[in-house]
């Protein structure tokens, strides 16, 4: 039996999953892979039960026990007991290690507190719908459609999670969503097709880092987020130079699904030159006053802003500008140049209709190659004039 936290350090992956009991009904997996896994059994309804809570070192020993002993109370008081605060603690318990950004798990905690904090105190079972519509109407009521969006479906998610476990008979978050007002869609600004080579000739004019105008170049030639581009990493091996493909690591997409993109001829310039003049094999975009850091999103940002005119053009403009131009786009018969879908899926737009289960990140390959060359046919001339 496990007795000390230095023996599940030391326990060995076999071939097959083996189980080690740690007293008072916890138990330790460990898997072929290497990974370890607490579940408790406790007793509920004459069936006994067993339950994952979490898995080690991210649990240690003496907190898997002492979370153990909670859902084992839980079962034996009855799970109407668990107290709001005590549902999202475990919640987290259960979901948390698995997400792969410390920013999003802190998002997501700030965002729960926002609507349990009043109601931390109230057991599961005796919040009704009208509490939580209590608190939706407060972050509404300050102008913050979006938060009150994610916060609702945080929240809801809890409980579906409630409901599972049996600590709550019904959702009280449905319908909440009713009496939150529709948010006006504000795209990103972003120049019209025509203004652009007077835009690239006021960047190229402008002094900044050579690295800040490479990152605008391949904003406007692979239209990918910001934050996809400035945290790229040569140590990854998400760049294959030989084959002209980026690969986009799943925690850096926004929906958390791994994404690839073409390179073509002028992108693959770019990013050959930027490997040659590396420092190290660590951000491809570095901080120029903290090189072990990333670029920040708002360098290349402001240098946008200030060739366009404040309010005129961002970065993330550069996709507007990709999907109005190429849903546009017509063959000489009339007839779309690129389905939308195509154009979609190079944006990393995943339907909410469809399951992300079904995502293929290489689907469309060959008409998206098509896609990145006829673009960059468009947009070489304006970074490079005079070729």
């Amino acid at each position: 039996m496990i007795t000390k936290d230095s023996q599940v350090k030391s326990l060995k992956p076999k071939e097959k999953r083996y189980t080690n009991a740690a007293g008072d009904g916890l138990f330790l997996d460990v898997m072929p892979t290497g990974k370890k896994s607490w579940t408790v059994a406790y007793s509920k309804n004459g069936k006994r039960t067993r339950t994952k809570i979490g898995t080690y070192p991210v649990l240690s020993l003496k907190d898997a026990r002492v979370l153990a002993q909670d859902i084992q109370r839980q079962a034996l008081l009855g799970y109407s007991d668990i107290l709001m605060k005590d549902l999202v603690k475990e919640w987290l318990s259960v979901y948390s290690p698995n997400w792969s950004s410390e920013k999003y798990e802190k998002n997501v905690i700030h965002r729960l507190e926002l609507v349990t904090e009043r109601i931390a105190d109230v057991k599961a079972n005796e919040v009704t719908r009208s509490m939580i519509s209590d608190e939706i109407g407060l972050i509404v009521g300050r102008g913050t459609i979006e938060t009150a969006n994610r916060c609702l479906r945080l929240i809801k998610t809890v409980f579906d999670y409630a409901v599972a476990k049996e600590y709550v008979e019904t959702n009280p978050c449905t319908l909440v969503s009713k009496m939150i007002p529709a948010r006006k869609v504000v795209n990103m600004a972003s120049l019209p097709i025509s203004e652009m080579p007077k835009f690239w000739t006021a960047l190229n004019y402008m002094d900044m880092a050579y690295e800040t105008k490479q990152a605008i170049a391949l904003y406007n030639y692979l239209a990918c987020r910001p934050s996809e581009l400035v945290k790229a990493r040569w140590d990854t091996g998400e760049f294959d130079l030989d084959k002209g493909v980026w690969i986009i690591p799943k925690h850096r997409m926004k929906m958390r699904l791994e994404h690839m993109i073409p390179l073509t001829e002028k992108p693959l310039q770019i990013l050959r030159d930027l490997y040659d003049r590396r420092i190290d094999d660590e951000f491809v975009f570095k901080k120029k006053s903290k090189p072990w850091e990333h670029m920040p999103t708002e360098t290349p940002l402001a240098a946008v802003k200030r060739a366009a005119g404040n309010g005129k053009m961002t970065t993330h403009g550069f996709r507007s500008l990709l999907s109005t131009n190429a849903n546009e786009a017509k063959l000489a018969d009339g007839t779309r140049m690129f389905h939308e879908d195509i154009i979609e899926r190079h944006l990393a737009h995943v339907p909410h209709n469809k399951g992300r289960a079904a995502y293929n990140r290489a689907k469309y390959w060959n008409d998206r190659v098509r896609l990145m060359e006829w673009w960059a046919a468009i947009v070489t001339p304006w970074i490079e004039p005079e070729s």
